[in-house]
């Protein structure tokens, strides 16, 4: 009777392998990265959205916001337009889905799944997109995900049309705010990608158990159509980072959460009580965009910071856009160089002194004072050229990226070519004398080269505008071009989820083998068990 007892053993081992293969299953599909967010292909029905502070209200005066479409488990955010605003600039979006019914009227717009999110102002510019607040793990290294698409048109062609830089990214607020603006937010680098989707993507760490992700889009100038696209969204952990202090929140406050964010831009820029007129940089701001609200030239904006054309600004700096009559930088200079009344010199007695002070005092009065005709203002603008080897895929050229040579860059209006230029490795060119108006200028690409910005930009110039268009690209390693541009994203992503799953893969596989060693010494226990059963049996 002994032996039967060990039946029982074996039978708990069997039953023990079996639940350790289950749980070893329960690690692995996290360290491929579970979707973390809420409807991230934003699919299903779309409501009203209803408002939640006074600007929205007023926004939306019937209680519910009929123009704000939204899907489950997503927010709006827009900023208001004020007073300063030209009619045209900072308007509401109107968000919808893109297939409002069946079959789709647009499944081009789609990337994946049934449906996707669409935003856009008509003959109008916005400042706008949206958000999701979330639980995470404690401090946990995160990656965001979605693909973006712009169609930015003059008219009501299929294709983007003239189109202007709609500065599309996204983001993390690792503290959890709701605020756009918070200095706490990880952006990507911005894109402009016309009529076809491309992947943003963004990594932070969390500073606690919970981030706010935010999708944003910045149109610089009016079209008839700035419609936003976004789709197939995720939000992955991808490691275990170590607790940080937030960063200071000041001017905009990350941390708490705040319901359905709206935010004004700032007022006019007055002179400070030394006559010099500042303003502070807003997020997706440029040199010649703040010089051109400020009715200056870039020259000028460079002169009055001491910069180059190659420095970086970001949100939050402070600069110079020009002085108040008496404090400008000639009067300045002119106030220095003179010796205030009454002064002795720096040399000499009084009565030499007196005598030097005379003689320029009689010769300066003659002087007659220059007519303000003078200095006309410019009646035409400038685009300056630039072509690179994006070496960090950021689409943002700094100092340490080489310049490239042989790109073919055209610029038309809407009836012909007005200038072709090939770059020679020596930029910035500027193409001046342009009358205002609208641009479109496009670069050429060669054979397995890829863009990492926008390759065709829509450009408004005004009077004494200059614009600088910074074209990158990389080559590509695996040609040709065609087959390149189809698999690129799916390859990059499969193997950035192999190689985030590797360590767990491997420690699975381990497990794995220790269950099999454990299920097969049982299997083996209760061979022995039943031939040693069946042997006695033969015996009696």
């Amino acid at each position: 009777m002994k032996k039967f007892r060990l039946i029982p053993l074996i039978v708990f081992l069997i039953l023990a392998g079996w639940a350790i293969t289950q749980t070893v299953h329960q690690p692995t599909a996290q360290a491929q990265g579970e979707n973390l967010l809420a409807n991230p292909s934003f699919e299903g029905a779309y409501s009203s959205y209803i408002p939640q502070s006074e600007e929205q209200k007023k926004a939306c005066p019937v209680g519910t916001c009929t123009t704000a479409q939204m899907p489950a488990g997503w927010f709006p955010w827009w900023v208001v337009q004020t007073a300063n605003d030209e009619p045209w600039q900072n308007r509401m979006p109107e968000y919808k889905p893109v297939c409002p019914y069946a079959p789709c009227p647009y499944p081009e717009r789609l990337k994946d799944g049934a449906q996707a999110l669409q935003y856009f102002t008509f003959h109008s510019t916005h400042t706008a997109g949206v958000w999701q607040r979330l639980n995470v793990p404690n401090n946990a290294n995160l990656k965001l995900s979605v693909w973006g698409m712009a169609w930015s048109s003059a008219s009501d062609a299929t294709y983007s049309d003239f189109p202007t830089p709609v500065n599309m990214r996204v983001g993390i607020d690792p503290t959890g705010g709701t605020n756009p603006f918070s200095p706490a937010i990880v952006w990507s680098g911005y894109a402009n990608p016309y009529d076809q989707y491309v992947p943003f993507e963004v990594q932070a760490t969390a500073q606690g158990g919970t981030v706010t992700v935010f999708f944003w889009s910045k149109p610089q100038e009016a079209r008839k159509h700035n419609d936003i696209y976004w789709d197939g969204a995720s939000l992955v952990v991808t490691g275990q980072g170590a607790p940080a202090p937030a960063p200071s929140t000041s001017g905009g406050g990350g941390g708490a959460a705040a319901p359905a964010p709206v935010f004004r831009v700032g007022p006019t820029p007055t002179p400070n009580a030394e006559g010099v007129i500042q303003v502070e940089v807003q997020p997706g701001d440029a040199l010649w965009s703040i010089a051109a609200r400020a009715g200056i030239t870039l020259d000028e904006i460079l002169e009055y910071n001491g910069i180059s054309r190659s420095d970086f600004i970001k949100a939050g700096d402070i600069l110079i856009i020009g002085y108040a009559e008496a404090s400008s930088p000639a009067a300045a200079s002119a106030e220095s160089a003179a010796p205030a009344e009454g002064s002795t010199g720096a040399a000499g007695d009084g009565a030499e002194t007196a005598e030097a002070e005379a003689e320029p005092e009689a010769t300066v009065a003659p002087v007659p004072t220059p007519e303000p005709t003078a200095t006309p203002a410019p009646s035409t603008g400038e685009i300056c050229l630039l072509a690179f080897d994006d070496a960090n895929s950021d689409g943002f050229f700094t100092s340490d990226e080489a310049l490239k040579t042989d790109v073919a860059i055209t610029i038309a209006n809407g009836q012909a070519v007005v200038s072709n230029y090939i770059t020679t490795g020596s930029e910035p060119f500027c193409i001046e004398g342009l009358d205002p108006g609208s641009y479109r200028v496009s670069r050429s690409l060669a054979a397995g080269e890829v863009a990492t910005n926008a390759a065709d930009w829509g450009v408004t110039l005004a009077p004494g505008m200059s614009v600088q268009l910074d074209f990158g690209s990389q080559m590509d390693a695996v040609p040709p071009a065609e087959e390149v541009a189809a698999v690129s994203a799916s390859s990059a992503e499969t193997a950035a989820t192999t190689a985030e799953s590797a360590p767990a893969q491997s420690s699975s596989n381990l497990l794995n083998w220790l269950v099999g060693i454990i299920v097969g010494v049982a299997v083996l226990l209760l061979l022995g068990v039943g031939f040693i059963v069946l042997s006695a049996r033969r015996t009696q």
